[in-house]
């Protein structure tokens, strides 16, 4: 008994990274069943921070659960389709300077229920926002996701892995939107969750994105609204990489769409912008 007892600590011990939380289910895969889970618990080997939910303990710990673990937890261990998307992609890729103020907001895209469940059971350090990922077409929905090392001291990313397919080289890495699909996925929130001037800003700090997947998500791109308002700022700001992408080629739909009220009609994407912005030279977009 305390053989067995003994082989399945170190197989937990192995398994299961500290801080990570993982469900019951997830535990019993890998050997423990309730009256061990119960017994784990009463030892301090285990600590339950939510229904079903564990982890293993932390000195000084409250109960409080990151975000980026939990976000970690389910990508590496549950191996649930989720992605970090939006604004918090760009955030975490050195765009802090525009994040709100307050308590922080994290975007997460997943259609799994599962996901949801699993957030809400726990007590965490940031508020959830759980977004859709039906915003690309269903051909390569993983377009524009990458692969990239988490600094949980930082909350950075290091430079994204040559292929972004590629399986996690450890548990730190972080299914998260490139600049091209981050930028898409906020200008979908406009003028909602995100209003016009943080999108102009967004895009204007935005120099390096790489034209042959900016318009393959383009293509992709269901919303009309975030491919008139993306055509819209590349023609404000001419970054270089623009001169390389094909906007003729990128469907904006018919009809117009009021971006903000009381604003000025461009007839060119058919949407309405702020008059202030529509007298600073903006080129169209070709």
């Amino acid at each position: 008994m305390r053989a067995r007892r003994a082989e399945l600590l170190n197989r937990l011990m192995h398994a299961l990274p500290e801080r990570y939380v993982v469900d019951a289910a997830w535990l019993s895969d890998l050997g423990l069943g309730a009256s061990s889970l119960r017994d784990y618990v009463a030892r301090g080997w285990l600590e339950r921070v939510g229904s079903r939910l564990y982890r293993r303990p932390e000195s000084g710990s409250n109960g409080t659960v990151d975000w980026a673990i939990a976000v970690l937890s389910l990508q590496t261990l549950l191996i649930a389709p989720v992605h970090v998307g939006g604004m918090t992609a760009l955030e975490l890729s050195g765009y802090w300077q525009y994040a709100p103020l307050g308590r922080r907001r994290i975007w997460l895209y997943t259609e799994a229920p599962a996901v949801r469940s699993y957030l809400r059971r726990l007590d965490l350090n940031a508020d959830i926002d759980i977004r859709s990922r039906k915003l690309f077409g269903d051909a390569d929905p993983d377009l524009g996701l990458e692969t990239r090392a988490l600094d949980l001291v930082t909350m950075t990313l290091a430079a994204p892995e040559a292929s972004s397919a590629a399986s996690p080289a450890h548990r730190q890495y972080l299914r998260v939107s490139g600049l091209e699909r981050a930028i898409l996925e906020t200008l979908e929130e406009v003028p909602g969750t995100v209003s016009f001037q943080h999108g102009a800003e967004l895009f204007e700090g935005l120099t390096t994105l790489r034209p042959k997947l900016t318009e393959a998500l383009l293509k992709a791109c269901r919303s009309v609204k975030a491919k008139r308002l993306f055509l819209y700022f590349m023609g404000q700001h001419r970054h270089a990489w623009s001169r390389r992408l094909r906007a003729a080629d990128i469907d904006i739909g018919s009809g117009k769409r009021q971006i903000v009220p009381d604003g000025e009609y461009d007839p060119e994407f058919l949407i309405t912008v702020p008059r202030s912005r529509t007298s600073k030279g903006r080129r169209k977009a070709t």
